[in-house]
């Protein structure tokens, strides 16, 4: 009989969030939020539940910013370093690439 190979669970991607969301408040390490819309918003991560975001300016702040989780595309560091995209030196691509694509067989 053979056994089972058991493998650890992976996190899921709301608690990977949750966590990285719990690590930026506890941190109070300053934060770039990005949204859906283009606008970014700069502050402090204060609180996080499974809908929302407040951001702050301040530790203390008294009118914090509810950002809602929906509309936020990318959160980064404050102090990350912009990466300014260069691109790299064309390389001669050739004009046909095959590609493989199995045969099926076919269903009554």
């Amino acid at each position: 009989m053979k056994k089972k190979e058991i493998r650890p669970r992976q996190p899921s991607r709301r608690q990977l969030q949750s966590q990285q969301f719990a690590a930026y408040s506890i941190s109070e390490s300053p934060v770039v939020v990005h949204l859906s819309n283009g606008a970014r918003l700069h502050g402090l991560v204060l609180a996080a539940d499974d809908f929302v975001l407040l951001l702050g300016r301040r530790p203390d702040d008294i009118q914090p910013t509810v950002v809602y989780k929906r509309a936020i595309c990318l959160v980064t560091p404050a102090d990350a370093p912009e990466v300014i995209g260069i691109a790299p030196e064309a390389v001669a691509a050739p004009e046909f690439v095959p590609l493989y694509i199995p045969r099926t067989r076919k269903r009554r």
